[in-house]
């Protein structure tokens, strides 16, 4: 009897409280199983997409790595580029260092390079990127300024090779660069305040002019 008293009030609803919380607990255990399936399958998504994308960013930077190498060489007429990534093991989050050494120099500092130079390498990557997969439309403006007349040639070369597969639509101020186009569009101004867009077959123009 003093055991029992000790215990004191009896609580007449502890069955069913009892029940109730077996029952929330039940309950928020199978929304945690829920949570830790959700939580487990998308960092397994997540994994998946990392080695998806990793792969196709290897294979393409692979392809451009290549593909700046071989222009590189077209435009110098020799000398030595290459890519790499700054952090092999993380290459989704990884820099990139560029080397460029033209012929019959030492340089591999991007920063060394004169104005053309770097203007040729930054030309070399950017068609080692686009020949992965050539866009049928290519706008260059003013690419061409930090060129010599030697280099622009080269330049002009480059985008002939590429022309039957690419329209490449060149904004310049250089000469021979403007020669070398199919169609020349400019800006005129026959009366004050009004501007007008004149287009000019250059072939055409220069057999009426009976210079070609």
């Amino acid at each position: 009897v003093v055991k029992l008293e000790r215990l004191g009030p009896v609580n007449m609803l502890a069955v069913e409280e009892h029940e109730e919380e077996s029952q929330r607990l039940a309950f928020l255990s199978e929304q945690r199983e829920d949570l830790v399936e959700a939580r487990d399958d998308l960092r397994s998504a997540i994994r998946e997409i990392n080695k998806t994308a990793t792969d196709l960013f290897m294979d393409t930077f692979e392809r451009i790595r290549e593909n700046f190498r071989s222009t590189h060489q077209r435009l110098f007429e020799g000398g030595e580029a290459d890519i790499w990534l700054e952090d092999p093991e993380d290459p989704l989050e990884s820099g990139v260092e560029i080397h460029a050494s033209p012929k019959g120099k030492t340089t591999q500092r991007i920063d060394l390079l004169s104005g053309g130079e770097r203007a040729l390498t930054a030309l070399s990557l950017l068609f080692g990127i686009y020949l992965v997969k050539p866009s049928p439309f290519c706008v260059l403006d003013e690419v061409d300024a930090p060129l010599d007349e030697n280099n622009i040639g080269r330049f002009i070369r480059l985008l002939q090779d590429f022309a039957d597969q690419t329209q490449f639509v060149v904004i310049t101020h250089n000469p021979r660069t403007i020669e070398a186009a199919d169609w020349i569009y400019g800006v005129t101004m026959e009366e004050p305040g009004v501007s007008t867009i004149v287009g000019v077959k250059l072939q055409e123009a220069l057999q009426a002019a009976g210079m070609a």
